[in-house]
């Protein structure tokens, strides 16, 4: 449906719509479903890991390892000062 360019003097309210609007036909025109082979999603998996996959994995892996790290010296501090709190309650 095509809107109509006149313009309503309540500008508030929608545009007046052409109801009996016809597209144009083509001739000799027949629509048939194209067959088209989209690749397998274990090809496009294998792909992924032998291209792309391999070239992340260092990058990631260092970055696990260095949030490990970030990690770990915080949980050995707070595990030593359980360790000493234990042993001052532990004197009284």
């Amino acid at each position: 449906m095509k809107p109509i360019t006149l313009t309503a003097r309540n500008r508030r309210s929608f545009p007046l719509v052409e109801c009996n609007y016809q597209p144009m036909r083509l001739a000799g025109f027949q629509a048939h479903c194209g067959k088209t082979v989209a690749p397998a999603f274990h090809s496009i998996s294998n792909n992924y890991f032998q291209r792309e996959a391999r070239r992340d994995f260092v990058g990631e892996a260092c970055f696990f390892v260095a949030i490990i790290v970030t990690i770990a010296v915080p949980l050995f501090s707070m595990a030593s000062a359980l360790r000493e709190l234990c042993g001052a309650i532990g004197q009284f």
